[in-house]
């Protein structure tokens, strides 16, 4: 009897985490759609090709709010369960909280963790997909306009080298207007700037090379010339020129560790990489989290009855909890606290307090 309402729960609390999924997706889409009518309304797209641009963003954008998903799929479930007395039902029989909501831990466990090892993969590879099918359905000069600039760093444990370009074309690797900021390591173990590379055009070339032209030198001790091609050795290649100038996209969960270790033998900050790495790390105890403050709202208000009340109380908490761990990664990023601190610390507090909660209506 036992596994039989194991399973019985975790079917209705996967089928509304998926109901809310879909409601979720549905609005996301819809709003995405409408943006990009406006962002590509010169581009003459057709509608087709629009909504495939919309689809392939949409994991990425789900990955945002998969916390939200999963807190009012718990809910929703629970407040189901209490709607047709079958929490009552458990309770009176003498069945523990904690026994009926074990099947909503492993299933939001579960999938935490499969958006971080599978899903979070599909996504990032999705954006790649969307780029491609940009600058296939739109002109050329729409696609450059989206790449605006761009920033990259690259470099050995001896000479760094950052590269800005106000404009860049990915399509054919150039960048136009490029500086190139070349540091040495010196006597004292610290980076020292050397010289800078001023070039109309900087053309990445298959062989490792960036083929500068029209470049103007300035050296530490002030003295200038001018070259008409220079080529510079580089590590970029075409597929990480298209990643690291994407603005706003990072890795994939099983990339991250060998671009963090890239970035620190080259003598780069890799917070924001690491930063990622350990928040996708996090995802299966943030959803564990998430449930049990869904459980701790929702066996409340169930005493009191109220729908409305259970969707604000929730709605509440969950930006309650977005906006603390938004603050405290906002100072992990800046160096304040610790990275893992900076990660770790909502959900665990969030979970011990709902953990907390629970226990007190449990046991009084």
């Amino acid at each position: 009897m036992t596994r039989i309402l194991f399973r019985y729960i975790s079917w209705q609390m996967l089928f509304s985490i998926l109901t809310a999924f879909a409601i979720v997706t549905g609005i996301i889409m819809l709003v995405d759609f409408v943006e990009a009518t406006r962002n590509f309304d010169e581009a003459e797209i057709s509608g087709l090709n629009l909504l495939w641009l919309t689809i392939l963003k949409t994991p990425s954008l789900i990955e945002e709010t998969i916390a939200f998903v999963v807190l009012f799929g718990v809910m929703w479930a629970l407040y189901n369960l209490n709607r047709r007395s079958e929490l009552i039902i458990m309770r009176t029989s003498g069945l523990s909280a904690w026994r009926f909501l074990t099947p909503a831990i492993v299933v939001t466990a579960l999938i935490g963790v499969f958006w971080t090892a599978v899903l979070n993969r599909l996504a990032a590879e999705a954006i790649d997909l969307r780029e491609r099918v940009i600058a296939e359905v739109s002109d050329r000069d729409t696609f450059k306009r989206e790449d605006t600039s761009i920033w990259l760093r690259d470099g050995t444990e001896f000479e760094q080298t950052v590269i800005f370009a106000p404009r860049s074309d990915l399509l054919s690797q150039t960048l136009h207007d490029a500086e190139f900021n070349v540091f040495e390591l010196g006597n004292d173990g610290q980076f020292q700037f050397a010289r800078r590379f001023d070039a109309a055009k900087a053309a990445l070339l298959p062989s490792g090379y960036w083929q500068l032209t029209d470049v103007v030198e300035n050296t530490a001790d002030a003295q200038k010339r001018d070259i008409d091609k220079i080529s510079w050795p580089t590590t970029i290649t075409k597929d990480t020129l298209q990643k690291r100038s994407r603005t706003g996209t990072l890795p994939p969960f099983w990339e991250l560790p060998g671009e963090i270790s890239d970035l620190s033998k080259a003598g780069f900050s890799s917070t924001l990489l690491e930063m990622r790495f350990h928040e996708l790390l996090a995802l299966p105890l943030m959803l564990v989290a998430m449930t049990l403050l869904a459980a701790a709202v929702s066996m409340r208000l169930s005493r009191e009855g109220g729908t409305l009340q259970l969707l604000l109380a929730g709605g509440v908490l969950g930006f309650g909890v977005y906006f603390l761990q938004s603050v405290i990664g906002t100072f992990g990023k800046a160096g304040a606290i610790n990275l893992c601190v900076a990660v770790w610390i909502v959900p665990s507090l969030v979970m011990l307090a709902a953990t907390a909660y629970l226990s007190h209506l449990e046991d009084g």
